[in-house]
């Protein structure tokens, strides 16, 4: 079945006009792109690796994906999360990080806070070949493997992801140091 995506002006309103994926986005309209931050209950970021058929294949990134017609913003990034990596989240836990407009689209970044370390993961496997969760302090050695769009999403919100790895970490910590 074709992907239809709403098209939206530049105030980021919908048009109520649609387009099928693939097709070049009309002079004068944007679509949504939205991307996850997934962060772990222990502080860790979980990193994907795109299927060697799409640009940057082989390449790692945050989850994300284009929002469907008839979704808004925060459901095309539940979508997307549970499609690319089977994990089945609460709108509760995912917080807007920022909203940018680029040429033709705009793009939402998400934090998503997830309850647990070791989530199972589904990968699909037309998207997904590969998954990892690393340290925070590990990704300027993943700056080589990270796909150009990836790592500027990751420069530009650095700080709010560190923050909030930062505080999913202190309460682990604290109930280790009441172990020992």
């Amino acid at each position: 079945m074709p992907e239809l995506w709403e098209l939206y002006d530049g105030d980021k309103r919908p048009t109520g006009k649609t387009m099928l994926r693939g097709q070049s986005v009309p002079e004068g309209y944007w679509h949504i792109v939205v991307g996850i931050w997934t962060i772990t209950a222990d502080g860790r970021l979980l990193l994907t690796c795109r299927h060697p058929d799409k640009p940057w294949g082989l390449q790692w990134e945050n989850t994300g994906g284009s929002v469907l017609a008839g979704e808004d913003s925060l459901h095309g990034a539940l979508r997307e999360l549970r499609e690319e990596t089977g994990l089945e989240a609460e709108p509760a836990r995912f917080r807007l990080i920022s909203s940018e407009k680029a040429d033709r689209f705009f793009f939402d970044n998400y934090l998503y806070l997830c309850p647990e370390c070791e989530p199972k993961l589904t990968l699909q496997p037309e998207e997904v070949v590969d998954a990892c969760f690393i340290e925070l302090r590990e990704i300027d050695s993943w700056k080589d493997r990270l796909c150009p769009p990836a790592l500027e999403r990751w420069e530009r919100n650095r700080g709010e992801i560190e923050e909030a790895a930062a505080q999913c970490r202190l309460p682990l910590d604290k109930d280790r140091e009441k172990n020992t």
